[in-house]
């Protein structure tokens, strides 16, 4: 298990070489990165100059969003899917572990019988695809209420309706992302997590949360950085993991509006201190990375999220 950075998840943005240049300043082994932005920088000029600095860093890539909408009418997603194979295909080049699809957790087409197929088959139509690529296809689910917020019907927001899904898809390319706020709020059990094989798990994210809501009343707010309160067992979670070969990245995702006014270098510095602390406390191997430009953090903004991982 590798430390990752996911710039998004924590608010940051930049340019492809500042995040890379972000991520080894920061001790972190891997990134998830843009695939779409290096797709159209590869047609623009050539494979071996777009992902010159990406490469050249030894950075292992960890995923990307897929291009493509689930929910989307036919006629969309059809063009998607094109999009979706020129993305993959760059993707599988630099050796990206995963590409991440959203389920949805709601929507105004049909009630779940109906809607469950239609989806599944797309998710098999995406996963054939990545498996050219030798790319895992990571389907992840969101809990938040807002994502259900104005639709008729209401689909996977837990975990027993993602492994439905996830059992359900044929293409052995299908992986689930493993969120441990996710899998808390949305009630899935160390038993159920015991049944995934490490080879079909696209990703672990790690969180925390004070309280555990119900589905009606979670929202992003409620996602705290690892290690705040420690109601989210994170290093029984790695230990699990671990044990079922799971040999991929651990990335803190908290919601980056918890922040406040941190600025980005405390932010990652922060991170990569919550995903030492998890690993070793999994009893699993890690090293934390100082950079001298780091200094003394005294900004008292990091108490509203935790100081403990």
């Amino acid at each position: 298990m590798y430390k990752n950075l996911n710039a998004a998840a924590l608010g940051i943005s930049g340019r492809q070489s500042e995040l890379i240049e972000l991520a080894m300043t920061f001790g972190f082994q891997g990134l998830d990165i843009d695939a779409l932005d290096l797709e159209k920088r590869c047609a623009r000029t050539d494979f071996p100059k777009a992902s010159r600095f990406l490469l050249s860093s030894k950075m292992r890539v960890s995923s990307f969003d897929v291009p493509a909408d689930l929910d989307a009418d036919d006629s969309v997603f059809e063009e998607s899917l094109k999009v979706v194979e020129s993305v993959v295909a760059v993707a599988g080049q630099v050796g990206a572990r995963a590409g991440i699809a959203r389920i949805p957790a709601a929507t105004d087409r049909s009630a779940f019988p109906q809607y469950f197929e239609w989806i599944r088959s797309r998710i098999d139509r995406l996963g054939g695809i990545f498996e050219k690529h030798s790319v895992l296809l990571g389907l992840v689910f969101s809990t938040y209420s807002e994502a259900r917020a104005g639709k008729q019907y209401t689909f996977v927001h837990d975990v027993p309706g993602a492994l439905a899904l996830y059992n359900a898809c044929s293409s052995p390319a299908v992986g689930l992302v493993i969120d441990s706020f996710d899998w808390t709020v949305g009630k899935g059990t160390w038993e159920q997590l015991a049944t995934l094989p490490g080879s079909r798990i696209a990703g672990f994210n790690i969180a925390d949360l004070s309280d555990i809501p119900s589905a009606e009343t979670c929202d992003k707010s409620a996602r705290l950085v690892a290690g705040t309160t420690g109601k989210i067992d994170n290093a029984k979670f790695a230990t699990m993991l671990h044990q079922q070969g799971y040999d991929g990245p651990i990335t803190s995702c908290p919601e980056a509006s918890n922040f406040g006014t941190v600025t980005r270098d405390a932010i990652v510095s922060r991170a990569q201190e919550v995903l030492d602390q998890t690993l070793q406390k999994a009893g699993q191997p890690t090293q934390t990375r100082r950079p001298d430009l780091v200094v003394a953090d005294t900004d008292t903004s990091f108490e509203q999220f935790g100081t403990d991982a």
